[in-house]
């Protein structure tokens, strides 16, 4: 659809290129991010495109698979100035490429079951990441994701065959999968919304199923953790907001309030364990990966109180906050592993209580670092605020009383972040550490993801109009 073929041909042909000559995979990579970007661009879908419950998917998704392609070229710009010591590892980008091509197949495709290898084929570039190129529990980390990830997949996968052969279908249509979902018995249905729910909650991930991220996220290399804390959140985050909202609406559940409150119970207690489990971690890594946790908490929250409401401007500002908060996250994520990436090779060390003083030796890295923190707050200003106050909003909409949770999460939030600002960059500077330099290289790199997060904190109409929330709004919440 929209010549979608010929640009899987092309980036098939780039990945081939790539791996018989690997030493222009670096500049291939922000190649074929470019080129994905322009097919977007060139082949804009209408409104109209492949309608499902007035909620355009085929729309959305090619927003997604730019934004996806964006971090890419981002992220490939930002290595190019920070690491001339990463052409080594020409393998990475070969990697990072087959990840590109299949989030171009997951979020574009039409059919469940090649949507289902697409979620699989991201497995396999994420897993050599790691694997390869990861710190000294790498095949631990490595083998803990694949499981974790391949269960959830194996339930997606049963559920995609529940609906096919209970309905009697001669394809794995999306469409008609999901339209006629609430036509096979109750049991089956349910079957169907806790197979693709568990897949998506994963991926998320979401409290209790995210004890793979933080392994993951630390003992991957910093590239790789940028990558994978940008791009594989964005799957379970596609997968709740997309595809489940629409199962359920065309389940015999919907209008039952039982599965969105689960949803919205566990996006509140993942906000609440990430910030206490976060405020015990000395790793800077380790801590903020459980800060991801919390970005993505609020997806959560906002699916289940957007089935919840059904209609009206809380609904409104939930949907629209969760898809900000999917873009916003990847960029603010980027960011901060990148530049406590910078900070461990200025210091020799992650640890937050062996620091200190940072300002007074590295002033810009320490700007950076702040900023990073301050935009991961929500701080006004910062694209994270649009994307977390829409849905903090949207929330007292159902919640009431019982919003000071989301509230308690904010906070505790907010405490490992100003506690490890104090530690890190504030206070007399620890002599241990040495005469510490900063690369300027590295904090221009970081200044490139710096830059999207304020414009879009400042001016968050770009995304309103670039995903025509409110357009797409109007036919989701009648």
């Amino acid at each position: 659809m929209f010549g979608l073929q010929y640009l899987l041909l092309i980036l098939t042909i780039l990945l081939l290129i790539s791996i018989l000559v690997r030493k222009s995979a670096r500049i291939i990579t922000l190649l074929t991010g470019i080129i994905t970007i322009l097919f977007v661009i060139l082949n804009n879908p209408t409104y109209t495109s492949f309608n499902y419950g007035s909620l355009s998917i085929l729309y959305m998704s090619f927003r997604l698979v730019f934004i996806a392609s964006v971090i890419i070229i981002l992220i490939g710009i930002v290595e190019i100035f920070v690491s001339a010591r990463f052409n080594a590892r020409s393998g990475f980008y070969v990697f990072t490429q087959f990840l590109g091509m299949s989030l171009v197949i997951l979020f574009t495709t039409n059919d469940f079951l090649l949507f289902y290898i697409a979620w699989e084929m991201v497995l396999i570039p994420t897993f050599f990441m790691i694997g390869i190129w990861g710190g000294p529990n790498k095949d631990y980390a490595a083998m803990k994701f694949f499981i974790y990830t391949h269960v959830g997949s194996v339930f997606m996968l049963l559920a995609i065959f529940t609906m096919y052969f209970q309905e009697g279908a001669t394809n794995f249509s999306m469409y008609y999968l999901m339209s006629n979902l609430n036509s096979i018995p109750l049991a089956y249905q349910s079957f169907v919304l806790f197979g693709f729910a568990l897949a998506f909650l994963i991926k998320l991930p979401s409290v209790p199923l995210h004890t793979w991220l933080p392994d993951a996220y630390v003992e991957a290399p910093y590239e790789g953790t940028v990558i994978i804390s940008s791009l594989l959140s964005k799957m379970g985050a596609f997968g709740l907001l997309f595809i489940f909202i629409n199962l359920f609406q065309s389940s015999s559940y919907y209008g039952s309030t039982l599965i969105p409150w689960i949803l919205v119970a566990l996006g509140i207690i993942s906000l609440i364990y990430s910030a206490l489990v976060a405020l015990y971690q000395k790793d800077m890594k380790r801590m903020m990966s459980y800060a991801s946790i919390g970005h993505m908490s609020f997806i959560t929250i906002a699916t289940g109180g957007f089935l919840i409401l059904g209609s009206g401007l809380y609904a409104t500002l939930l949907y629209y906050g969760a898809v900000f908060q999917i873009i916003s996250h990847g960029l603010i994520i980027s960011l901060i592993f990148s530049t406590v990436g910078s900070v461990e090779k200025s210091t020799g060390t992650r640890n937050i209580v062996s620091m200190g003083g940072l300002a007074r030796k590295v002033p810009f890295l320490s700007f950076i670092l702040l900023a990073s923190f301050l935009a991961s707050v929500a701080i006004p200003g910062f694209s994270g605020f649009v994307g977390e106050i829409s849905v903090l909003i949207g929330s007292y909409g159902f919640l009431k009383i019982y919003f000071v949770f989301i509230m308690i999460g904010i906070v505790l939030t907010a405490s490992y972040h100003i506690y490890t600002l104090q530690r890190t960059i504030f206070g007399p500077y620890n002599e241990y550490l040495g005469n510490i330099m900063e690369n300027r290289n590295e904090i221009l790199a970081s200044l490139i993801l710096l830059i999207p997060i304020i414009v879009l904190g400042i001016y968050p109409s770009l995304i309103l109009h670039f995903f025509n929330i409110s357009q797409i709004g109007m036919g989701v919440f009648k």
